[in-house]
């Protein structure tokens, strides 16, 4: 006795084939239900890579110093009325362009002829405190100091070691 193929493996009936609607109803229940679970937080995600960007950015400004002063053979200073406007100062340190080396709160390790700011672009809402000015020589070194980041409830510290000044991440 011969049995053929078409025995053995029957073509399936019409009414078999693909899904009911019930199942196509249950699968876009259980997708709904997962976009309601996600979708409240795709905001806050945004909103720390927006912050995590920010952060990578200035840490990069910052170790980027010693380079911008040894590449164009300045010294630099780094304090926070360097920083801008929307900072606490404490006492109007620079007068036409150079900082004013009498003020008693400003201590100079070194005497520079060429003493310039230090250009650093703080975001939006943050506050820097630098307790002590920072030193960048022309030779790319550094005197080192801590800086102070406060940005709504969190606080960083970062403290740059002499010579090189490097925060790492």
């Amino acid at each position: 006795m011969s049995v053929s193929w078409t025995q053995i493996h029957p073509k399936p009936k019409r009414l078999d084939a693909g899904f009911s609607l019930l199942e196509m109803l249950m699968v876009v229940f259980i997708m709904g239900l997962a976009v309601a679970v996600v979708a409240p937080n795709f905001p806050l995600l945004f909103d720390r890579l927006a912050f995590a960007n920010q952060r990578d950015s200035f840490l990069k400004e910052i170790n980027t110093l010693p380079y911008d002063s040894f590449s164009t053979s300045q010294d630099l200073v780094l304090s926070e009325s360097v920083l801008g406007s929307n900072l606490p100062i404490a006492d109007e340190l620079l007068i036409n362009g150079q900082v004013d080396t009498n003020s008693p709160d400003f201590q100079i390790p070194y005497r520079s002829s060429n003493l310039k700011p230090a250009e650093l672009t703080v975001p939006d809402g943050w506050t820097i405190r630098i307790p002590q000015p920072i030193f960048y020589r022309a030779s790319g070194f550094c005197t080192g100091g801590d800086i102070k980041v406060s940005v709504g409830d969190l606080e960083y510290d970062y403290e740059l070691v002499s010579p090189y000044c490097q925060i790492n991440p």
